[in-house]
């Protein structure tokens, strides 16, 4: 029923009409409580589900450019009162660009919280004296899944599927098409926002629904350009990427059409009136600094021909978009012309595999065959056409052509991919994160790895190479723990190994890159101190440096584990790096069984393999870098830390005896890495429980103390576990030893089960098998607890449940039932768990509640930055 000024609804006295909408009439109104105006949303049936749609999905936003909602009556909503006009073009292009960007800002708010508009145009954005508003939230859709923010409460769907919701004209193909519609379809709407603010005309018309309907789907828009002459060549690029039919192809986030914005605008700066110049050749560069690599889709508007001038230095990021997340810790690698970028990425499948994205174009796309549980960086050939890359588990270092094609096997290879070089020869030399091994040398064709370089006394291995321009000498890292030793080195593919030169260029414990740089005369070496991104003149004829470093970018992240700084270079002046590097080491953090964080151990240091002691009372843990690794004890109630190790060299992979009253551990003093033991009270010495000429790492005792169990790394079998009988067992005893890799021994608590991991599958995975101490080898009956990838077992203190870690770093439980021989259930996920946790270990505590994991300070996922034309940074 029609109200008049003057009456009541509710406690609110109606001033007059503000109009007429889709579900019922809209009024100005007062609140005489607080004497403050609103509009009030009257719906014509009492509070429709719509309105209760619109009441959760402004509740759940608290954003200046979204309207308020105040409150909510039983057929009607109280909303803040906007004073303003919708909005309507032509208005001049920087007018519009300056009107876009809180409406974006509002946009991201609302995806973030998982919520799509749906109806985005411009009857529904106000402007006035207090800026933009977006109003009308009747038809969001709200996200109800894993992640979504709390503060959201799910409503039935408006629509079933295949429902067409929305205003015609402002509708995405796949919205017209009765599909499901996400923030993609936010950024088609605001598209054709944002041409009617230029333009004055809608992108897309027609006589009837069916013609309207035909072009939204198959035309294009007239260009910007034949409408508003001095609207940019860059942001006729940006408006064509948000109305790309496929959304995959369209902008991915409401921030990143933002960045590209603010670039244009930054850039570009035409004058009313004037008559349009003749675009100039460094337009295209701003586009991509417009953020021209998108999430998802890769798009970019950059030709690499074109080039920005000698003073410029662009940058912009590339994120994360729904169908794929980065690998906390995962480097990228920029090929030497600097059109493609190769990084790992855990995609809507749940599996880590390398992706390439396009740094000229629009694709991003998945290498099959690269799914795996860690993956290490990756390198390029000289030609950028392949890309190079030797995973944990495979035993391989492989090549693969990013235009198509599996991945072809060049030679057996140790360890993961630490950095390769393939100059034009056809030579390949790579790095190995394998202790004890030199930078080899593969044919490109296929053949057998050699080694290139020979470790001295102390090192530990030698890693990073790259090739200089003659194809001959090539940078590398040597990892020592003699600090006076570590750094970069020069080395020649034409000197034997031991005849390399042992003169240090550069004093680093992570690795350089060297980059030509066209607008100088010399090259640079590009390195990381602590956190800042290092550049120093490098004459790569003389092998030379000169002058002072000076610094490009502050704040860049490193891989802790590992040691290696996240960033890369082209040949062509392009610069690729993670940012959030604050400094500050990870934290030993608590996790409960929903993954939330639950308190932190200690202070921040660069920690590896948690072990918590059987009373829950204490944590021994590794502390340091990687060559020089001590065990130091935590105590849980206190905070406190005592130091348990004391020689200089490197120790690892603590495990606690059943009473609490030993520690077991692998150190390097020796040579290899040999086991020893040491009372946990820290007195007496440390006792050498075994000495082979392998390198062995402790796994974990049994609960009736009987066996230590170990794994040993053999020339021919690879990774194979072993177990030590004590006390006073002379040789060990092999548990399962086969060509496939295994590791991460447990037995269950009644000393009945053994729970590892194995990559005979192809994938590691967690299997289990009977334990008998009077018949440890053999090849018996086993079971698959994991499915579709794991590892690192852990068995809950009643054996009734085991933990694994499943790809993507998910935490994944499975019940086990051992009443009647061995049942495993299926395996469930619990959460997604710190991406580390593969390669620095966890804990769990007695009760199975509570995780143990070496977490980053903060959550968040950071992005990469690409920034073109580094060298412009350099100071003159």
């Amino acid at each position: 029923m029609p109200l008049a000024a003057g009456e009541k609804l509710g406690p609110y006295e109606i001033l007059g009409p503000l109009g007429q909408g889709g579900m019922g009439e809209v009024w100005k109104a007062r609140d005489p409580r607080l004497n403050r105006i609103v509009a009030i949303k009257q719906s014509d049936v009492r509070f429709s589900e719509r309105f209760e749609r619109e009441a959760h999905a402004i509740a759940a936003l608290n954003h200046p450019h979204i309207c308020q909602i105040y409150d909510v009556g039983p057929d009607y909503l109280v909303m803040e009162y906007v004073e303003g006009q919708p909005l309507k073009g032509p208005v001049p292009v920087k007018e519009a660009i300056d009107l876009a960007a809180p409406i974006l800002d509002a946009l991201e708010a609302a995806h973030r919280k998982g919520i799509t508009h749906r109806d985005l145009k411009p009857d529904n954005i106000l402007a006035g004296k207090a800026g933009v508003k977006i109003l009308d939230f009747g038809l969001a859709k709200m996200d109800h899944e894993p992640g979504a923010s709390s503060d959201i409460v799910a409503t039935k769907p408006l629509t079933a599927e295949g429902t067409v919701l929305g205003t015609l004209q402002y509708m995405s193909p796949e919205q017209i098409e009765g599909q499901e519609a996400d923030a993609r379809s936010d950024i088609f709407a605001f598209g054709l926002v944002l041409y009617e603010l230029i333009t004055g005309k809608r992108a897309f018309d027609g006589k009837t629904r069916t013609s309207l309907v035909a072009s939204i789907l198959k035309d294009q828009p007239r260009p910007l350009s034949e409408l508003q002459p001095l609207s940019p060549p860059a942001l006729e690029r940006v408006v064509a990427t948000c109305l790309e039919k496929d959304p995959d192809k369209r902008w991915q986030s409401a921030r990143e059409v933002k960045h590209a914005l603010e670039w244009i605008s930054t850039e570009s700066s035409p004058v009313r009136g004037s008559a349009p110049a003749r675009p100039k050749r460094r337009w295209l560069w701003p586009a991509v600094a417009a953020g021209g690599i998108v999430a998802g889709a890769g798009l970019v508007v950059w030709a690499p021909w074109r080039k920005p001038t000698p003073s410029e230095a662009v940058r912009f990021e590339v994120g994360p978009s729904e169908k794929m997340t980065f690998v906390t810790g995962g480097a990228m690698a920029v090929s030497p012309d600097g059109r493609w970028m190769v990084f790992p990425a855990t995609g809507e499948d749940g599996k880590t595999r390398y992706y390439v994205r396009a740094l000229d174009g629009i694709e991003v796309r998945a290498l099959p065959g690269t799914e795996t549980t860690i993956l290490p960086p990756a390198s390029w050939s000289y030609d950028s056409r392949w890309v190079v890359f030797a995973l944990i588990e495979g035993g391989k270092i492989r090549k693969m052509d990013i235009q198509g094609g599996p991945a072809q096997d060049l030679a057996d290879f140790p360890g993961a991919l630490n950095g390769a070089g393939w100059n034009s020869d056809g030579v390949i030399i790579a790095g190995s994160s394998a202790e004890g091994i030199p930078i080899l040398r593969v044919p490109a064709t296929g053949g057998k790895a050699i080694p290139v370089t020979s470790l001295s006394p102390g090192e530990t291995g030698h890693r990073w190479p790259q090739f200089l321009p003659d194809g001959k000498h090539f940078l590398y890292e040597r990892v020592s723990s003699d600090a006076a030793k570590a750094g970069v080195y020069i080395g020649s593919i034409d000197v034997q190994p031991k005849e390399q030169s042992m003169q240090r260029l550069l004093a680093t414990d992570r690795q350089a890159y060297y980059a030509p740089s066209p607008s100088h005369s010399t090259g640079h070496l590009i390195f990381l101190r602590q956190t800042t991104l290092m550049v120093q003149p490098f004459d790569s004829n003389r092998m030379t440096l000169s002058g002072e470093p000076s610094a490009i970018v502050d704040g860049v992240d490193s891989y802790a584990f590992r040691n290696y700084g996240l960033f890369s270079v082209s040949d062509t002046g392009t610069l690729v790096y993670r940012g959030g590097g604050t400094g500050t080491p990870p934290m030993l953090t608590w996790f409960d069984q929903q993954g939330n964080p639950a308190g932190t151990l200690g202070d921040p240091g660069n920690y590896s393999s948690p072990a918590i002691s059987p009373d829950g009372s204490r944590v021994a843990v590794a502390i340091g870098p990687t060559e020089s690794q001590g065990i130091w004890i935590l105590d849980v109630a206190r905070g406190t830390s005592t130091r348990f190790t004391f020689n200089p060299s490197r120790h690892d992979n603590p495990a606690w005896s059943p009473d609490g009253r030993n520690i077991a551990f692998s150190s390097n003093r020796g040579g290899q890495m040999d086991l020893y033991v040491k009372a946990a009270d820290g007195s007496g010495e440390e006792k050498l429980l075994l000495k082979t000429d392998e390198q062995k790492y402790v796994e974990s005792w049994t609960k009736d103390g009987r066996f230590l169990l170990f794994t040993s790394l053999g020339p021919k079998t690879g990774a194979d576990m072993w177990a030590l009988q004590l006390p006073g067992q002379a040789k060990p005893v092999s548990i399962l030893q086969t060509q496939f890799d295994e590791g991460s021994a447990r037995v269950s608590p009644d000393g009945h089960w053994l729970a590892y991991s194995s990559n005979e599958s192809g994938n590691f995975e967690v299997y289990v098998r009977p334990f008998a101490p009077e018949a440890l080898a053999g090849n018996g009956a086993k079971w698959l607890a994991s499915k579709g990838g794991g590892a690192e077992p852990i068995w809950r203190s009643d054996g009734k449940e085991l933990f694994y870690l499943g790809l993507a770093s998910q935490m994944m439980a499975v019940d086990i039932d051992t009443s009647q021989g061995f049942r495993a259930g299926t395996p469930r996920r619990l959460f997604t768990a710190p991406t580390q946790a593969l390669t620095v270990g966890w804990d769990l505590s007695s009760d199975g509640k509570r995780f143990l994991f070496i977490a980053p300070p903060g959550t968040s996922t950071i992005p990469f930055t690409v920034m073109l034309n580094w060298a412009a940074r350099l100071k003159k």
